[in-house]
């Protein structure tokens, strides 16, 4: 009975349970494949196992009496292939215990009076059993099991053919058998509950997964909007507001000054081919088109002069300390502001008077762009979104921005970075001075 025992309990865990006697299906809910799901392998096994069990029928027993016992052999083969192997198929789900009771009611049938007959058949559990904790949960196998090995005994010894003391010692081997299958078979079932478990963990998990991944990238397509947004208002827009005052300034001077209007166009055509080179930058998604033709000091002093020859206004640009070497972050976020701070400059100061510094320390490059214009009130909502822009760059380097504006007395902006990566000493929010000079950091 040894064998019998080792099969029974080797088996008992082979189909899982759903946590009411029932056996949990062969892939988790990712489609996966369960290292229990044994697929046409199960299929090849049960057949030549029972198959065995029909030639040890005809070969065993009471030579009188063999194609009985082989016969019913044979219908466990059937009641397989008819009822069994389909319950092996459906989902935990799909299990109920009626199902399993036929199934258990079909296979003793024939089983019992087989194994009364012959009893060498009892071995045929080596596959009957698995089947039942499969299909059925230890909660139906288990029984069904016992039946098998501890009620012919009895019976054959009501009947005289078996000596009881025999039937004594075989009912406890076998009642020993039956217990161990029973902790054995419970405990694999444990197992494959926590397995499920885990996958369906698991399958959280991936879509847990697929959803970040979707929400970063989403997230990465808002922030690179919103950079090409403030690209676009700090350069081509910007671009395109100069094309538009010009073209005005040139309508009215074709008859009255035709130099100044040749010298409005020619400002026309080099603002369209720089505004031009930068959308292919952007495009190409490469640094700003202006620091292909200089350093950023060249730079700057090239976009003051002509907001001077634009305005026909006083406009000086100059540097400050000792040049130190920029990051390209530093060096865009530096002339962005500039742009943005002139651009200002041209549509609603009003000045005679503008000056850029660039101006190096140790510890932070500073850039002041201030004008003798109109100023404004401080705390004056806008709808326009430069100083915001603004605000934006100099945060995202570490920096920070001051503008100071007096009604009537002009505006600075000054935008101080971290040349080295250190923070910036900055000065922090407060009222607006009594003399009207608004001062606004954005950390």
């Amino acid at each position: 009975m040894s064998d019998v025992a080792e099969a029974v309990a080797e088996r008992a865990g082979d189909g899982g349970a759903d946590g009411e006697g029932r056996p949990a299906a062969g892939k988790d809910p990712g489609g996966e494949r369960h290292a229990w799901d044994l697929g046409g392998w199960w299929d090849l096994y049960f057949t030549s196992t029972m198959l065995g069990m029909v030639l040890l029928a005809l070969v065993s027993g009471d030579p009188d009496g063999r194609w009985l016992p082989a016969s019913l052999t044979a219908g466990v083969i059937v009641v397989y292939y008819a009822y069994g192997r389909r319950l092996l198929l459906l989902d935990g789900s799909d299990w109920d215990l009626p199902r399993s009771l036929v199934l258990s009611a079909l296979l003793l049938l024939c089983i019992l009076p087989a194994v009364l007959l012959n009893p060498d058949l009892t071995f045929m559990l080596i596959a009957v059993a698995p089947l039942c904790f499969m299909t059925c949960g230890s909660a139906v196998a288990v029984p069904t099991v016992a039946a098998v090995l501890l009620l012919p005994g009895p019976v054959r010894g009501l009947a005289g053919t078996e000596e009881w003391n025999t039937v004594l010692v075989t009912a406890l081997v076998n009642g020993a058998i039956v217990g161990y299958a029973l902790w054995f078979g419970r405990w694999f079932e444990l197992i494959v509950e926590q397995s499920y478990e885990r996958s369906e963990l698991i399958a959280e998990l991936r879509a847990s997964r697929s959803e970040a991944v979707r929400l970063s990238e989403e997230s990465g397509a808002m922030v690179e909007r919103e950079h090409l947004a403030r690209e676009m208002h700090d350069t081509l827009a910007q671009g395109l507001t100069s094309i538009v005052a010009l073209t005005q300034a040139v309508e009215s001077e074709l008859d009255s000054d035709p130099a100044t209007a040749r010298r409005h166009l020619a400002l026309m055509r080099e603002t369209a081919a720089e505004n031009l080179a930068e959308a292919r930058a952007m495009v190409a998604a490469r640094q700003p088109a202006p620091f292909a033709a200089g350093d950023l000091e060249a730079v700057l002093a090239r976009i003051t002069a002509r907001l001077g020859d634009e305005l026909a206004v006083t406009a000086r640009s100059r540097v400050e300390g000792v040049p130190a070497p920029l990051t390209n972050d530093l060096q865009i976020c530096l002339l962005r502001t500039a742009q943005e701070a002139l651009s200002n400059v041209r549509r609603h100061s009003g000045a005679r008077r503008v000056e850029v510094v660039l101006g190096y320390t140790e510890a932070c490059v500073e850039l002041t762009v201030s004008d003798d214009g109109r100023g404004f009130v401080p705390g004056e909502v806008s709808a326009g979104r430069g100083l915001a822009n603004m605000g934006h760059r100099a945060a995202s380097v570490g920096g920070t921005l001051d503008v100071e504006a007096v009604p009537g007395s002009g505006t600075t902006v000054r935008m101080s970075l971290p040349s080295t990566g250190a923070s910036v000493p900055g000065r922090t929010l407060t009222d607006p001075p009594s003399h009207e000079t608004h001062e606004e950091r954005i950390p």
